[in-house]
């Protein structure tokens, strides 16, 4: 089930044999597989006397934050409820909840699904085409029963972009030096991304708010949206942007204008409409990614507990999202012109 079937570590047997009775999966047949791929959770799969099974062991740095666990139930709230919509895969329900927790370990059950997901050299324009559809249709689906508490993404309290530059410094990480020179942008991008998330406060949909070529496993042609952890209230012209790019960069973090039009087309193909205006849409772009890099330089410089091979991962995160940043600012005046050019096909109006 995605992200090549590859073991990368030997798994915990006894804490699957444990998973499997709790969640009265059966016995196993077989070694549980660690799936490659995932940087914040573990996937496992799963063979038991009662079928095939995704397995996700939540990290337990993410369910320490207050918040964590409440997210992660009105994120499967969310799936649940477009399940019927668009083709999205919940995990199961086991005793009233999806959510499980067995001793200090939280998880989450998925039935297995023999599908794969696409490296980004491998996703075509007709790809593309087709999740704009799954996504205007996700914006298009009523929500508010739901009562879901989070916000859409808002201002934070401020990001200590001068601590981690200071601990670079004492720890002397000359491979994080890069940070020093690009902090001046780091700022700038932070102040941009937070007034446009200001200006968007009140005007949100449900959505995914991941959903990128790693969250989408294709069966026969057909994507199936997975990994909703992250699922909740979202400006529907911020989701929009986020999601068109993620389908239509290629590997050296290009847009390809094909891809890009044809995601907005199957967006409104779908009866999609997005009455807003792109700039505020394109300074809140900024947000995710630099709340990544956020993230990653805490782990990078030891500011929470973490492995060693994990710091190495994370120190490589920062130099990755910090070039991932300085390209989506080169991009922008690009995607503003095929935005515009986009309109006008579709015969509306941007304002």
């Amino acid at each position: 089930m995605r992200r090549n079937d590859v073991t990368t570590t030997e798994p915990n047997q006894t804490l699957f044999e444990n998973i499997s009775r709790q969640a009265k999966l059966g016995q196993l047949l077989t070694e549980p597989t660690v799936l490659s791929g995932g940087l914040l959770h573990q996937m496992n799969r799963l063979q038991t006397t009662t079928g095939t099974y995704a397995v996700k062991l939540l990290n337990p740095s993410i369910l320490s934050r207050p918040t964590a666990r409440q997210n992660f139930i009105d994120s499967e709230r969310i799936v649940n409820a477009l399940a019927g919509k668009v083709s999205a895969l919940p995990a199961l329900t086991i005793d009233g909840s999806a959510l499980q927790q067995i001793g200090t370990h939280y998880y989450l059950v998925f039935p297995w699904v023999d599908g794969s997901t696409l490296p980004i050299q491998q996703v075509t324009a007709s790809h593309a085409e087709l999740i704009g559809e799954q996504l205007a249709q996700i914006h298009a689906t009523d929500l508010s029963s739901l009562q879901v508490q989070q916000t859409a993404a808002s201002p934070e309290s401020p990001v200590p972009w001068d601590t981690f530059s200071e601990r670079i410094r004492q720890q002397e990480q000359k491979v994080l030096e890069p940070y020093w020179t690009d902090l001046k942008r780091i700022k700038r991008w932070d102040s941009e991304a937070s007034s446009a998330l200001k200006q968007w406060q009140g005007t949100s949909v449900l959505s995914h708010r991941d959903l990128d070529a790693k969250n989408v496993l294709w069966k026969s042609g057909a994507p199936v949206l997975i990994d909703w952890e992250s699922a909740g209230p979202i400006h529907p012209m911020h989701d929009f942007l986020e999601t068109v790019l993620y389908w239509s960069l290629d590997e050296q973090n290009r847009v390809r204008r094909d891809h890009f039009e044809a995601f907005v087309k199957g967006y409104h193909a779908a009866g999609g409409r997005l009455d807003y205006p792109l700039e505020p849409a394109l300074s809140a772009g900024y947000a995710s990614k630099l709340g990544w890099l956020a993230y990653s330089l805490s782990k990078a410089l030891h500011l929470e507990p973490v492995a060693e091979k994990e710091q190495q991962v994370a120190v490589q995160q920062v130099l990755e999202t910090l070039k991932a940043l300085k390209d989506y600012e080169a991009l922008c005046p690009v995607i503003k012109k095929w935005w515009h050019d986009s309109q006008k096909n579709t015969n509306r109006t941007f304002q």
